[in-house]
Order: structure tokens, then C-alpha cells, then sequence
């Protein structure tokens, strides 16, 4: 069922269906919830997925500093590259010790990093070595599970296992250890700020935009991250093919590295899409012309989810290659926002989510009776996705090594299972 047909359900169970458009968001409102809470509860078979991650090695580069500028610049070659915004530079001075230690790169070009809580205390030549000591989960993770690598046109396979933050601190192992990495662990969550200002929309008369009203948010996007949306301008735009000038944008200050991207609701999505435009750079405040492709419904990015909050791993120890590696995660899937939208989850058990809707929608109704019918079917429903998609198929036996009794010197065997 997509998200039009399960509302129609919910309606019909309800008895109650008008075509008003608070009532229908707050069945919307409520399907999702009782969805994203379901998917995101346990480790279902159906809501974990499977990235390869590219992971990067120390960089070590000859570079200078200028007195009283917060950036590094390399002297012979332009080795800056953008995965670098985000990780750990340690500089090591030739001649100084006083802007000595480890700085956060807040932006990353060609050939200089724009350093966070960094002002050269003198002129010198420095060696500057940059460490991806922590890495970013994809935007969807809910849940790390597995961490290994598993790549067929990697010649090295492994296995990562856990380690907990605690025995991490207890054997107090260290951060500059470098090689094939053995152990991961879970590290502080990353949250990007968002944007506080609503952008000012004006028609422009060339682009490929339908006539009526359209909606526009920009996200921050730094650190290979995207913070949550600004909040919604509208413009209305006549009949003839049009596009639209954004003006009014925060200016996020020179050299701190942080974007802007635009999204754009039309009169025929429910969904913000991600423009065609490219981003706008830290001091600029406007962008001209945006427009979606014409395939957007199909083939644009819809705006992030995830309020600009990402899970960080490290690794142990630090990786001394570059290599590729395969992380396992529940995933959050995105919300039904258009009327076709689909649960990703197996289509027999849809009407979980009628049923966990009605259970609430009842309850709004001061129908405390029918409510609680519809919290055991949604029960029932349950239970029958818990023994289809938590428990594993039947494992194997295998026959241990014979043994022999002390006492009577007989043979008795052992069985263990693998599934």
C-alpha cells in the first residue's frame, strides 16, 4: 500500500474521512511516527543495508604558516582534498613549539586548511599531517551493526569487532596507532547548526518552473555534511516556464567553509527537491535562477531527514592505507510524504500501520473501546513480523571431538549450533 491507500483504509476503519487538508497531515503525521518509531525500534531483517565507506590515510605534507592567520598552506604541490574538512591536521613547527598540536580543518582547498581555534603565532615552515581519526556514518544510519571489509577487488579482507568506549579508556590505547585496522567504536554523534533566517523568493522569467505556488529551503552543508532545513519562503509563479531568485540567504562568514543548498517544493510534490543550482558560497546571500530537472520527481535528491545529525565510528587502530570499507547499519528510511510513497517494508505487513493508526486516531475519537480492537491487531501484526523477520532460519549441528570419561571410560560426544 502507498501512503494514499493507507490513509483511504484508515478513513474507512474510522468512519470518518473528510477532505480537509489539517485532517489529512495529521493521519499523515501519525502513520509516520507510528513508521519511523516501528522501523528504527529493533534490528528487523528488512531495515539494515549495506555501504561501502572510503576511508583515508595520514597525509603528511611540508607547509608554512603567517603570523596571525588561522590557515596552513602547502609549499610545492596542491594536496588539499575535500574529504580533509572535518579531520584532525597535527602541525609539528621547524623552528617554533608554541602553534604545536592537533586543530580541527573547518575548510579544505587545493591548496590550503582553514583551521578552527588556529592564529599563527609566528611565520615558520611546518609539517602538517592530516588524520581521518573519525568517520562518518551515512545520513540514514540509525544504528551501526558491522563494520569489516569485504570489498571482491580489495585483496585484504577483515573483520572489525566491536570495542566498547569503556575498554577503549580502561587499556587507554592509542589514538597515533596506525595499521590494518582490528577493533571499532562508537564516537560522539555530529551535529551540523542549521539555518535560523528564511530566504526572500522573487519570479525570474527564464527556467523551466510550472505556473502556481512553490516552496524554498536551504540547508548548510559543511564538513561533507547537511544540516536541517531554514524555514519555507513561497513565490508564486505565472504561466510561460519560469525559475526563481533567492535572496536573504545567511551569510555564514568567509573562510568557515559552510554552503548553502536549495530545495525546492512545486505545486505537483508534497517533497522538497534538491535544485539544480550550485551551491552558494559563505558570504553570498542569493542565488539566481534556480530550477529543479525536469526528471526531478524521479531522479532529484529529496532534502535530507536526518536534522543534520550523523553517528561517527573510529577506528583502531587508524588506518595506515586508504581502503574501502562495508558497514552494516538500520537504516531510517524516509518519511511518506508524497501520496505514492511506498513503507519500505515487506508489503504483506502494511497493515500494521493502519491498524497502530486507527489504535491512535481512536483514542482522538474518545473511542477507547475500538481502540484497544485495533491495538491487538496491531499486536498480532507484530508478532508475526518478530517470527518472520528476527529470528534466523534453523542452524546446523556439528559433532564435537569424542572425549573420554574418567570415571566410566566411556565416549560421549557434545553438539554446539551455528546459525
Amino acid at each position: 500500500m502507498n501512503l494514499s491507500e493507507i490513509r483511504n483504509m484508515v478513513g474507512s476503519i474510522v468512519d470518518y474521512d473528510p477532505n480537509v487538508q489539517t485532517y489529512i497531515d495529521e493521519v499523515n503525521r501519525v502513520v509516520n511516527e507510528i513508521y519511523l518509531d516501528f522501523f528504527t525500534d529493533r534490528p528487523w531483517k528488512f531495515a539494515q543495508e549495506t555501504e561501502e565507506i572510503q576511508v583515508y590515510r595520514d597525509v603528511i605534507v611540508a607547509a608554512t604558516i603567517t603570523l596571525g592567520a588561522s590557515s596552513v598552506q602547502d609549499i610545492i604541490t596542491n594536496p588539499f582534498l575535500p574529504w580533509m574538512e572535518g579531520a584532525i591536521v597535527e602541525i609539528v613547527g621547524n623552528t617554533t613549539t608554541a602553534d604545536n598540536g592537533e586543530y580541527v580543518i573547518a575548510k579544505s582547498t587545493a591548496g590550503t586548511l582553514t583551521l578552527e581555534g588556529f592564529t599563527a603565532s609566528a611565520n615558520d615552515g611546518v609539517t602538517a599531517t592530516v588524520k581521518q581519526r573519525f568517520v562518518d556514518m551515512p545520513a540514514d544510519c540509525s544504528e551501526v551493526m558491522s563494520i569489516g571489509i569485504r570489498s571482491p577487488m580489495s585483496g585484504t579482507q577483515a573483520h572489525f569487532d566491536y570495542l566498547s568506549r569503556n575498554r577503549d579508556e580502561e587499556l587507554s590505547l592509542l589514538l597515533s596507532s596506525t595499521g590494518l585496522p582490528t577493533d571499532w567504536l562508537i564516537h560522539d554523534d555530529a551535529t551540523m547548526i542549521q539555518p535560523v533566517l528564511a530566504s526572500g523568493l522573487t519570479a525570474n522569467g527564464a527556467g523551466t518552473l510550472g505556473t502556481g505556488l512553490h516552496y524554498v529551503k536551504y540547508t548548510f552543508v559543511h564538513k561533507n555534511k547537511e544540516s536541517a532545513p531554514s524555514p519555507a519562503s513561497t513565490v508564486t509563479l505565472a504561466p510561460g516556464g519560469d525559475s526563481i531568485d533567492v535572496a536573504g540567504l545567511q551569510d555564514t562568514g568567509a573562510n568557515s567553509g559552510i554552503l548553502k543548498k536549495a530545495y525546492i517544493r512545486t505545486p505537483d510534490s508534497n517533497a522538497y527537491y534538491a535544485s539544480t543550482a550550485a551551491f552558494a558560497l559563505e558570504t553570498a546571500t542569493t542565488m539566481t535562477g534556480i530550477v529543479v530537472a525536469t526528471d526531478y520527481l524521479v531522479g532529484a535528491e529529496r532534502l535530507p531527514e536526518n536534522d543534520g545529525h550523523y553517528k561517527r565510528v573510529r577506528l583502531y587502530p587508524r588506518q595506515d592505507t586508504d581502503y574501502l570499507i562495508e558497514v552494516r547499519f538500520v537504516f531510517r528510511p524516509d518519511r511518506l510524504i508524497e501520496d505514492t510513497d511506498v513503507p519500505e517494508f515487506p508489503p504483506d505487513h502494511h497493515r500494521y500501520l493502519v491498524y497502530r493508526a486507527c489504535q491512535e486516531l481512536f483514542v482522538k475519537h474518545d473511542n477507547i473501546t475500538h481502540s484497544e480492537v485495533y491495538r491487538r491487531k496491531a499486536d498480532v501484526e507484530m508478532l508475526r513480523m518478530e517470527n518472520n523477520y528476527l529470528s534466523e532460519g534453523a542452524g546446523y549441528w556439528i559433532k564435537q571431538g569424542y572425549r573420554e570419561s574418567q570415571i566410566s571410560y566411556r565416549t560421549a560426544t557434545s553438539l554446539t549450533t551455528r546459525g
